[in-house]
C-alpha cells in the first residue's frame, strides 16, 4: 500500500475514533453527501444491497439517539448537522494498519456487518453542545456517539487514578436501560483514566470485546460508547503499551 493511501488511513481512524468534525462543511439541507444514495424512501420499501440510508433518515436517528442516550431532545429545525461517509474499503486499510493482531479476526468478522460503510454525523446544539455518532450506513445502528461537550470538560477536573464499584455500576445500568444489555453476559477487562474512564466491557460467551464505554468519574455519567467495529477500532487506538491483550 501507498504513502498516501496510509494517510488517508490514518486520517480515517483519527475522524472516527476521536471526532474531527472540523474537517467537515456543515451539510445544507436536502443534500446527500453519499455516492451511492439511490432515492429510494426508505419508509416505504426496503433497501436493496449497495443502497444506504438517506440524509433526512440518518438526521432523524441521530436526533432519536442523542434523545436515547443523552436524554437531549430539540426540533431538526434548531440544530446543525455535519456528515460524511467512510467507506468499507477505507476501514479494511484500518482493520489491516491499525487493528491489533489479537482481534484482527474478530473485527474482519465485524466488517461484515457494514458492507456499506459507516456514516459519520455531527450534531451541534444552539448552546454548542456537540455530539458526534457513527452509524452503519445501511441499517443506521448506531455504532459510537459521544457528548464532545463533556468529553472537552472533563479533562479541566482532577482525573481519579482507579474508578468507584458505584462506577461500574452506572455503567452496567447505562447498558441495561439503554442497549437492553445484561450485566452478567459482559465482564470489563480494563479500566483506565486519563481525565476519564474507559470501560473495556467484553462478552463472556465468546471473550470478544463488546463495548467501550467513557464514563466521567467527576460527573459520574456516561459520557459515550462504541460498540462493533467501533469499539475495536476505539480500543486499538488507545495507547497500546496501556491496553491489555483480550487474552490478559
Amino acid at each position: 500500500m501507498n504513502r498516501f493511501a496510509l494517510i488517508l488511513a490514518s486520517a480515517a481512524l483519527l475522524l472516527i475514533t476521536s471526532g474531527c468534525s472540523s474537517f467537515f462543511e456543515a451539510v445544507p439541507k436536502n443534500v446527500v453527501m453519499v455516492k451511492k444514495y439511490s432515492g429510494v424512501d426508505e419508509s416505504s420499501q426496503p433497501l436493496k444491497a449497495g443502497e444506504i440510508l438517506s440524509l433526512q433518515t440518518t438526521k432523524s436517528l441521530g436526533l432519536n439517539a442523542v434523545k436515547k442516550y443523552f436524554d437531549k431532545q430539540i426540533s431538526e429545525d434548531d440544530v446543525q448537522f455535519e456528515l460524511t461517509t467512510v467507506e468499507l474499503n477505507a476501514l479494511r486499510v484500518l482493520v489491516e494498519h491499525d487493528i491489533r493482531p489479537d482481534v484482527k479476526q474478530d473485527a474482519e468478522a465485524k466488517l461484515k456487518e457494514v458492507p456499506e460503510g459507516l456514516f459519520y454525523l455531527t450534531i451541534t446544539f444552539p448552546d454548542n453542545e456537540r455530539y458526534e455518532l457513527v452509524l452503519n450506513a445501511r441499517t443506521g445502528d448506531v455504532l459510537k456517539i459521544s457528548n464532545q461537550s463533556q468529553i472537552g470538560d472533563v479533562s479541566a477536573g482532577n482525573s481519579k487514578e482507579m474508578t468507584s464499584h458505584s462506577d461500574s455500576e452506572n455503567v452496567n445500568k447505562f447498558l441495561q436501560e439503554k442497549e437492553g444489555l445484561n450485566p452478567k453476559d459482559i465482564k470489563e477487562t480494563a479500566v483506565f483514566a486519563e481525565g476519564k474512564a474507559s470501560y473495556y466491557l467484553i462478552n463472556i460467551e465468546n471473550d470478544s470485546l463488546k463495548y467501550v464505554i467513557e464514563f466521567d468519574t467527576q460527573m459520574n455519567k456516561v459520557m459515550g460508547f462504541s460498540k462493533g467495529i467501533m469499539a475495536l477500532l476505539t480500543w486499538g487506538s488507545k495507547v497500546t503499551t496501556k491496553v491489555p491483550t483480550m487474552q490478559e
